[in-house]
């Protein structure tokens, strides 16, 4: 029977899991501690959240949480969970940027949107947009046509406003000129 304080330790690991929009897996095994902390520090700065886990306790709160049991493949000697808050892709950044500065770092993978990443794609998920670049990219794409058609419309009602401004300037005659009346059909007898 386990202790109860891995019970728990599965119950508060599951628990973070259901609200991570997505997880990263860090091998600091050859990161010093002031490193480590400081990898603490700037991802505390993105409200995101990184836990030192046992690997069996993790596995058994991922597979209880719906996570793939090939999760187990990353869960392989020391390893640190990253769980992102909001932004899914933030932590990636920041990982990223940490990784230029401290060889030693090194990621496993990563899992997002019920899907496992190896660490060959990690470049792949930090280099992706956050979602105030998606929401700009969503509106310049249909602020394009919408631009169109007012200018479009803009041009036509110009063209309007000169076609009539061409005939009020042009010049009337003084008398209009009568009709002639259509001939009549002759009148057989």
């Amino acid at each position: 029977m386990p202790k109860q304080e891995k019970v728990d330790a599965v119950v508060g690991l599951k628990d973070k899991i259901g609200r991570a929009s997505a997880l990263y897996f860090i091998d600091f095994t050859k990161l010093a501690a002031n490193d480590f902390n400081a990898l603490r520090r700037k991802l505390g700065e993105s409200k995101v959240a990184v836990r030192v886990v046992k690997n069996r306790l993790a596995l058994r709160a991922l597979t209880e949480s719906g996570v793939s049991s090939d999760i187990e493949t990353l869960l392989v000697g020391p390893t640190s969970l990253v769980f992102a808050g909001d932004d899914p892709v933030a932590p990636a950044r920041v990982i990223r940027e940490q990784m230029k500065k401290m060889a030693a770092l090194k990621v496993k993978g990563a899992y997002l949107d019920r899907v496992l990443y190896t660490a060959d794609r990690f470049d792949f998920i930090a280099a992706l947009p956050t979602k105030h670049e998606l929401h700009a990219q969503v509106v310049g794409v249909l602020e394009g046509p919408i631009w169109g058609l007012v200018m479009s419309l803009d041009g036509l009602l110009s063209e309007l406003v000169w076609v009539l401004d061409q005939v009020k300037d042009r010049p009337q005659d003084a008398a209009p000129v009568p009709e002639a009346p259509a001939p009549e059909a002759p009148v057989a007898a």
